[in-house]
């Protein structure tokens, strides 16, 4: 009974050194534009993102894209990221918790990664005055994006399927 405590020790062991933890996604760009609402302007409201996973060399930097209207808001929209070899990114907005939440000033993105069979999920929180900084103009175009400082943003990832 001796023998199968140091062998199951050493088998734990060599199961933790095995999988290394995850280390975290990198949002390296993010911008968000809102248009002015003038007559004649556009009515697209957008976001773009940069995401890599520094996990696997055969993923690829993923570039997000989203856009919307001010009377159809994106929270909860998947949004496919732009095609990389060895998986497809995807990625919805969701509502912040904060006391102002806004798709462009204070809102939370969920990535989402799938490797074949394989499912991993990471949900990051966007805030100007926080991570992200901008202005608005005098015609009511507003533009934000990352504070150079924050860059990149880390997300936590885990698997989910």
């Amino acid at each position: 009974m001796q023998l199968t405590t140091p062998l199951l020790a050493l088998t734990l062991a060599a199961l933790t050194t095995a999988t290394p933890p995850l280390q975290p996604w990198q949002v390296s760009r993010l911008t968000t534009f809102s248009p002015s609402g003038r007559p004649g302007s556009s009515i697209w409201s957008t976001i773009n993102a940069t995401i890599s996973d520094p996990n696997d060399a055969a993923v690829s930097v993923a570039i997000c894209t989203g856009k919307w209207t001010y009377d159809e808001p994106p929270y909860g929209v998947v949004n496919n990221c732009s095609d990389t070899p060895g998986g497809k990114w995807s990625f919805q907005m969701l509502k912040s918790d904060g006391t102002n939440p806004s798709p462009t000033t204070d809102f939370k993105l969920r990535f989402e990664l799938v490797k074949g069979d394989v499912v991993f999920a990471g949900t990051e929180k966007f805030v100007v005055g926080e991570n992200m900084s901008g202005l608005c103009g005098a015609s009511g175009v507003c533009s934000f994006g990352l504070k150079e400082e924050m860059t990149p943003v880390l997300v936590h990832q885990e698997r989910v399927a």
